[in-house]
């Protein structure tokens, strides 16, 4: 897997003829230089699901066959992988067949589509061989990383297996080391800005970068954003970005004169030069000032590949964690008119694809190093892993602490490495973020490395602590180190007990979608963003639902339904949720919103992948102002989801769960929170053991054998048994 750069001349052509205002037909397509985990006939693949790459121009669908055998290949017997035609503009692919041997060669081949739907000629086969080997880690039971750290490197290299510092590899080799680095976004004046001036200068480009390597407003944007770091006590400023169109430079002359100015060929776009135009991710300044760029610029990716990421490797570090890289242009530019990333057809997912043809080619360039990044949320995934920063944190319940562990586990069984951080509650001494719940830092802990405990695996690491990470060491828990021994099998979710709802006192007017009386065919009441629409094939009760059909990761539709509701009451809401293959992004959700100062206010019901009509509740309460709303979308994700029977009730209903898994040496215990309904003792439950049991406290000890745990609302138990 520390497996990447040969140049796509995509990406030049499509800037050139976006900025043109051009399109293009291809031919059919040839693939050429294939590699295997980003090298030609690759003899050691650690991937356990491999990317697959070739370059490529004009490229509409493509094909991969895997087989155990060169001769069967050529045949077109493919007995261990057939990818089947798959629509995408992307030359990379990821494995998703049986589980590859280790230690075994394989042979593969692809052909393409281009834009005529007239597939190419095979391939030439090519062949790789797996060599699996475990990532590396201090304890037998699980790995620990941290973001940044400190400089005692005798201390780190005893506490953790990975961070943002390089340090601990000169005590432990096994140790990794990854440089926090920016590929997406520009601060301005920075050594890495210099940096580039000097690359382009060198390189012919001129004595400042192109004005192409950043992403531009095409129309006038009002932002809010942070005037310098996010920090609590730094204030949020709106400005009016302008937007720049080429078509109000009619003379070409790289501005808008005065007579332009007084006749725009565009009246929504403002801007005199295109520089005034750039996408802002905070207000550092002025004069400093951080800028999206243009990912896929093939110049800028060049330099990342050629420049700026191999330097990042020097001083002793094995790889990167690379920041800012969602599936739309970062910050203000998502859902945007942006110049170089207009959202016509063919075009929505550009950002993203991008995004993955740019790591890939730092990984072709750096086969052997770590590349991490900040949320990432791709298919396929191009790099080694992802940290999912603020994985998960106390109050995070329902629906939403089912998605969460589900893609957790789903990841590892692919071989991507996470860096799983669990944020802790509120401490003013450490954190200035954060929930403020009225329980235990103690607590906390134990519940935080319990539900890591859930879903740890070959490629899981386990974090705890929270932006910002100035004293991320002091955050450590030395419950990681006692051994619980290996998983013995996945997770269960056990249901104790499932209220039922009453059938009456629905408070979400048209909640079911059956009234349609102004046959528009869509639901009364609801205000619809589409793609909605009436399903009447595929219903949980009534005569229809409605149905979200995603082709893209730019849709963000959320619909709504304005209530008015008691204020510090507490409600249920309620939805029964159908989804089939909804990828990336944050799925298919359900919400309650605009209710201020509301507990549990938040995200929960969240649906990833293929799920069958599945009721989700969640529970919240109002604060002072109860006037808000319940929303249903489709965000930053493709698949279908269907919705029915949203219910707003007043009282907490729902299920009395549990999670539940058993290691060689201890058995793990976690139940959920439910915020809107307490964290104190009137909330738990006693919960019979198998045997005799002690549980391991906070500060890694163990406390007193019992045969029953005790648990409230929020609360967690690792237990060792008694021998």
């Amino acid at each position: 897997m520390f497996s990447t750069s040969s140049s796509c001349s995509c990406g030049l052509i499509r800037t050139a003829l976006l900025l043109a205002g051009l399109s293009v037909a291809w031919g059919a397509p040839t693939p050429s230089d294939l590699r295997c985990e980003w090298r030609v006939n690759n003899q050691a693949v650690r991937d356990i699901c491999p990317e697959f790459y070739w370059e490529t121009e004009g490229q509409r669908a493509c094909q991969v066959l895997v087989a155990t055998q060169q001769d069967g290949l050529a045949e077109g017997k493919a007995d261990a992988w057939d990818s089947g035609k798959v629509e995408s503009r992307l030359p990379i692919i990821e494995y998703a067949g049986e589980p590859l041997a280790n230690e075994t060669p394989y042979f593969w081949k692809v052909r393409l589509w281009g834009e005529d739907d007239q597939a190419g000629a095979w391939s030439q086969v090519q062949r790789f061989t797996t060599n699996f080997k475990p990532l590396p880690a201090l304890r037998p039971h699980m790995r620990y990383f941290v973001n940044f750290g400190g400089n005692d490197s005798e201390l780190m290299a005893s506490r953790y297996d990975l961070s943002f510092r390089p340090g601990p590899n000169e005590v432990r080799p096994a140790y990794i080391g990854v440089h926090y680095c920016l590929m997406a976004t520009m601060v301005i004046p920075s050594a890495k800005y210099d940096d580039l001036k000097a690359w382009c200068a060198e390189q012919g480009l001129g004595d400042e970068p192109p004005e192409t390597m950043w992403c531009h407003f095409r129309t006038d944007r009002e932002v809010t954003l942070h005037v310098g770091a996010e920090r609590a006590e730094n204030p949020r400023e709106k400005r009016l970005i302008p937007g720049w169109d080429p078509a109000n430079d009619r003379n070409g002359d790289g501005r808008v004169d005065d007579e332009e100015f007084a006749d725009l060929a565009n009246p929504q776009a403002h801007a005199r030069e295109m520089k005034q135009a750039r996408i802002p991710v905070y207000f550092w300044g002025p004069p400093r000032d951080d800028f999206v760029m243009n990912i896929g610029h093939p110049d800028y990716q060049r330099y990342l590949a050629e420049k700026y990421m191999p330097d990042q490797l020097e001083g002793g570090y094995d790889g990167f964690f690379v920041d800012t890289t969602p599936a739309d242009v970062p910050g203000a530019g998502a859902n945007a008119d942006v110049l170089e990333y207009p959202r016509g057809p063919g075009e929505e997912d550009a950002w993203m694809r991008d995004m993955q043809t740019a790591m890939a080619k730092v990984k072709i360039a750096l086969p052997d190093s770590v590349l991490t990044a900040n949320g990432w949320s791709a298919d396929p995934f191009v790099l080694d892993g992802m940290e999912s920063e603020g994985w998960l944190n106390i109050t995070r319940s329902g629906r939403g602490f089912d998605a969460a562990l589900e893609r957790a586990a789903k990841l590892d069984r692919r071989g991507k490495i996470q860096l799983l951080q669990y944020n802790p509650i509120f401490e003013p001494e450490r954190s200035e973020f954060g929930p403020k719940v009225p329980i235990e830092l103690e607590r906390d802990a134990i519940f935080g490395l319990a539900t890591y405990y859930l879903v740890a695996g070959d490629y899981t690491y386990y974090g705890y602590g929270r932006h910002p990470y100035a004293k991320s060491l002091s955050w450590y828990n030395p419950a990681a180190d006692f051994d619980v021994g290996k998983p013995e099998g996945p997770y269960e979710r056990i249901v104790l007990q499932q209220d039922a709802l009453p059938e009456e006192g629905n408070l979400v007017p048209n909640g079911d979608f059956e009234i349609d009386e102004d046959g528009d065919g869509l639901p009364d009441v609801w205000e619809i963003v589409p793609p909605v629409v009436f399903d009447e094939e595929v219903v949980k009760s009534g005569k229809r639902s409605v149905r979200i059909d995603s082709d893209n990761v730019q849709i963000n539709n959320f619909s709504k339904n304005w209530l008015t509701l008691k204020p510090n009451t507490t409600y249920t809401l309620s939805a029964w949720v159908k989804t089939e293959e909804i990828k990336g992004g944050a799925g298919a959700q359900v919400y309650v919103y605009d209710f201020d100062g509301a507990e549990s206010g938040g995200i929960t019901i969240v649906f990833h992948g293929t799920n069958d009509w599945t009721r989700a509740t969640q529970t919240f309460t109002t604060g002072d102002d109860a006037e808000g709303r319940v929303n249903f979308r489709v965000y930053g994700s493709t698949g279908t989801a269907w919705f029915d029977d949203i219910r707003i009730l007043e009282g907490a209903f729902g299920a009395n769960t549990l999670y539940t898994r058993r290691f060689s040496k201890a058995l793990v215990v976690v139940r959920p929170s439910q915020p809107a309904v307490g964290w104190g003792d009137g909330t738990a439950i006693d919960y019979d053991l198998d045997g005799t049991y002690r549980p391991l406290q906070a500060d890694g000890t163990l406390g007193e054998a019992t045969r029953q745990i005790k648990l409230r609302l929020g609360e967690a138990g690792i237990l060792m048994p008694l021998h």
